[in-house]
């Protein structure tokens, strides 16, 4: 039972850091994005970045 508990925290845990990397690369990337076309990024982030938005201006 222990086991399992053990293996359900790890794969949580794993799922939650692989999500909050990826969001935050698509983050970056959308920033990037307004700078390679010349335009200022209006970028604003929350904690861990699971909301963010960014504009261009």
């Amino acid at each position: 039972m222990k086991k399992k508990l053990v293996a359900t925290v790890i794969i949580t845990c794993s799922f939650l850091v692989t999500a909050v990397i990826a969001n935050n690369k698509a983050f970056n990337h959308a920033k990037n994005s307004c700078v390679e076309n010349h335009k200022m990024p209006i970028a604003k982030k929350s904690l861990l970045a699971f909301k963010w938005s960014v504009s261009c201006h």
